[in-house]
Order: structure tokens, then sequence, then C-alpha cells
């Protein structure tokens, strides 16, 4: 997590100096100082995604149940024989997920990290170099994406403590609340499917492009398949991992998109005064 840190601090120090404007909903609000102002946008931002779920209409909140019951109908009956399948290769859709796998291969090797590492340095430079404050706000996103997905999915791990199928243990093999297991109890959600998507859901709502969608999500699901053939996951984990990171994703779009239709909260931080400013 050590790497991640450094990449916040460095990047919001320098994409909230150039948008945080766009998250501010004050008018001619006082001036703050950027560590201020960073802690403002990135705090509005987290706040934002946190309290996504207690705006929820009654048809998402049947949607998310309906989610709920068919991640259990995966655990408990589709986890076991999806794997086997994968073994085996044989069951018609494996051959064209194990190809699909293969682009996933790189997320793997090289690591989320870095690629979000590069993929943010390049957005930055683009959005500098061009002036582009759209670029600029995206690669803020996608970052944020990335780090908020990311803590949701490793305290899940930790919480569920799910063995991987490669240890053999089975689909119903949990270790709940040993927030010190070793890797091999970490399986549900798939952190690598979450950061995946998280990414590549801000890339494809902040540029609603077909060039730009298709690449995005097969990437996002080639990471999914690769976490599957290479057995460090299950089905449902992966499922879960993918909601996840394209639900984070999709709310920081959102709160930049067009004006907030129901309550929304942001920290406030000026001088030695310190607030949260709810708007309605």
């Amino acid at each position: 997590m050590s790497g991640r840190v450094e990449v916040v601090i460095f990047w919001f120090a320098m994409l909230s100096l150039q948008s945080s404007g766009h998250g501010q909903e004050l008018q001619d609000p006082p001036k703050q100082s950027p560590s201020n102002s960073i802690a403002s946008t990135v705090g509005g931002d987290i706040l934002h995604v946190l309290s996504s779920p207690f705006r929820l209409s009654r048809d998402s909140s049947l949607k998310l149940l309906a989610l709920t019951v068919a991640t259990t109908g995966f655990m408990t009956l589709l986890d076991d024989r999806i794997d086997k399948n994968f073994i085996e290769r044989d069951d018609f859709y494996v051959k064209p997920a194990i190809g699909l796998a293969k682009i996933g291969d790189g997320y793997d090797v090289i690591s989320s990290n870095f690629v979000l590492a590069g993929l943010s340095v390049s957005m930055l430079a683009g959005g500098l170099i061009l002036d582009d404050k759209k670029l600029l706000e995206t690669t803020r996103l996608v970052v944020e994406s990335f780090l908020i997905a990311g803590a949701i999915t490793q305290l899940g791990k930790r919480v569920l403590g799910r063995s991987r199928p490669y240890t053999g243990a089975g689909t119903t093999e949990f270790e709940p609340f040993k927030f010190r297991s070793t890797t091999d109890s970490r399986s549900f959600p798939s952190g690598h499917t979450t950061s995946a998507f998280a990414m590549m859901t801000v890339l494809a709502k902040q540029y609603d492009h077909l060039w730009i969608k298709i690449p995005a999500y097969t990437i996002a699901v080639s990471v999914a398949m690769q976490r599957i053939e290479s057995r460090n996951h299950w089905g449902a984990d992966i499922v879960v991992g993918g909601v996840i990171g394209y639900s984070v994703g999709n709310a920081l779009v959102n709160r930049y998109r067009q004006p907030s239709k129901s309550w929304s909260a942001s920290p406030y931080i000026f001088g030695n005064r310190v607030g949260v400013i709810v708007g309605f």
C-alpha cells in the first residue's frame, strides 16, 4: 500500500491544483490553500462514493438484492464447476475466455500499481501539455477510483477470508476477520478485477466513444478472465470485484457530469475552520 500512498500524494498535489474547481459547489468561496483544496476535493469525492448506497432508488435497491442472490448462487452452485471447466478446457465458452485472458496476463505481469502509474503519468503529461482540463480531471478520477475501490476490496478480502482456488480448500472455505492472514485466504473479491474495472469505467464514461469504450471494457474483462484462468479467483470473486470497480468509477464520473438531484456532502476546510457542506 505504500506505493499507492506515494502515488496519491504526488498526483493529487498536481491534479487538484488544476481541476479542484470542478468539484466545488460553493459560489465564490474564500481562497483556500493548495493542501486544503486537495483535501476538500478528494474528501468530497470519497464522501460521495461512500454515501452512494444511501441515494439508491427502489429499482437500484432491487438490483443490488438480485446481485446478492446471484453471487450466493455463484458460490454454492457455479464456482466449482467454472473452475473445473477452466482446468479441463472442454466447455464451449472456455477457449474464448482463455484467449481473452492472454490480454489480462500483461496486466498481471506489470501489476496494477504500475498500470496506474503509467496511465496516470501519460494522461497527466497530456493534460498539462494540451491544457486539457477534462483530461486532468479524468486522471484524478482514475487515481481516486483505483484507490477507493481498492480500499473497499481489501477490506472485503480481510473480513471474509475466502480461500483461493489453487489452495484446493474448496469454494466454501472461509477464515473471516483474520486481518493478518496470507494472500491464500484473500480471494473474495478480486482486487485485480476491481482496479481494472474502476479505471476503465472512468475512461469509458468520461469519453463516451466506442473506440474508447470497447478497448477499455475488453481490458477489464480480460483481467477478470485471467484471474479465473490462473486459479487465483472463483467466478463470484470477479463478479463482485467488477461490480465494485464499475460502481466506484461510475459514481465518481456522475459526480462531475451532472448536477446532483439529491443530497450531497463535501468537506470544507478554511483556516482553522473545518466542516461539511450538505446540499439538497
